[in-house]
């Protein structure tokens, strides 16, 4: 089990998916440098751990406190017009999309090799780092073994025994992030905000949706209709607000939107954000590293999960 200490000091120097019934798959083939939203914005932080062998050892684990405040961006709100006011107001800033991280600077005085993590993903996308995921040695259940990943914290940097300085690096540079339509039309979804405004029937083959307004899958359907076999627009509404819809092609849907879409948005949670700083063979004694990270990310625009998501 990971240690947990707080950090002890922080420098802040549309498109409708397409359905396949037998071989669902989603478009995702926007890069890191697509924008929806806006600017990209940057941070600088400090990451320091004093810490003992032991700690070092089983994984010390340093949190960002006000982690969501030194990412929010500071504006003046006075010198917005009107548009760009409404832009900033469809942003959410508990969350973002980090499109870069680079070290910076770098400090140890421990005489192994020390892997750095970060709490980088709230789900689990696929996510390729065009940098390369790094493996170092860690302890496992099954004993030592090479990982990318540990306790939900991605591997970013090896810093090497008593090393000093650094030259900039970058550690982490995502090249397959999902299609930031999908991000604004589907961002505000959970697995229960999608089945809202959905009604099963005990021993029936179909269920009731929503259609006034219209549910997110009803849009999903009608794309697809001629896949499906169900064309929405043509259905009688059940009591003048409701589509009957097979309980199989529901779950097909809510699945797919849900596992290659929603899943596949890679939130970093600023509220969250920490590091975990761990070593093999660490002699007894005192010891203290730390990380200067430069943290670019971007804030796309997010429509509530009750609303209809618009068609373009």
């Amino acid at each position: 089990m990971s240690q947990v200490r707080k950090v002890q000091a922080v420098t802040p120097t549309e498109e409708v998916p397409s359905i396949d019934a037998t071989a669902p798959e989603f478009t995702n083939d926007i890069t890191a440098d697509d924008s929806q939203a806006g600017h990209t914005h940057a941070r600088r932080i400090v990451i320091q751990a004093n810490v003992s062998a032991d700690e070092l050892q089983q994984g010390f684990v340093v949190k960002v406190p006000n982690a969501a405040d030194v990412f929010k961006p500071a504006y003046n709100i006075s010198q917005l017009n009107d548009e760009q006011k409404k832009s900033m107001d469809k942003l959410d800033y508990s969350k973002g999309i980090v499109t870069n991280i680079k070290l910076k600077s770098v400090y140890s005085n421990v005489d192994e090799p020390v892997s750095v993590g970060i709490k980088l993903f709230e789900n689990q996308p696929n996510i390729t780092n065009d940098e390369g995921w790094l493996f170092t040695e860690s302890e496992t259940d099954m004993g030592r073994q090479h990982t990318s990943e540990v306790e939900g914290y991605v591997n970013v940097v090896s810093v090497l025994p008593y090393e000093k300085a650094r030259t900039d690096t970058d550690v982490y540079k995502p090249q397959n992030l999902l299609n930031n339509r999908f991000i604004q039309q589907y961002g505000g979804y959970t697995l229960d905000k999608l089945w809202e405004g959905i009604v099963p029937f005990k021993g029936k083959d179909y269920m009731y949706v929503e259609a006034n307004p219209p549910h997110v899958i009803l849009q999903v359907i009608q794309r697809n209709w001629e896949l499906l076999g169900i064309n929405t627009d043509a259905e009688v509404k059940r009591e003048n607000n409701y589509v009957k819809v097979s309980s199989q092609v529901v779950h097909n849907v809510i699945k797919q939107l849900y596992e290659q879409v929603i899943m596949q948005i890679p939130y970093t949670s600023f509220d969250k954000m920490s590091t975990r700083f761990q070593a093999n063979d660490v002699p007894e004694g005192d010891y203290k590293v730390m990380c200067e990270f430069l943290v670019q990310y971007k804030y796309p625009a997010i429509q509530s999960g009750g609303k209809q998501a618009d068609l373009v």
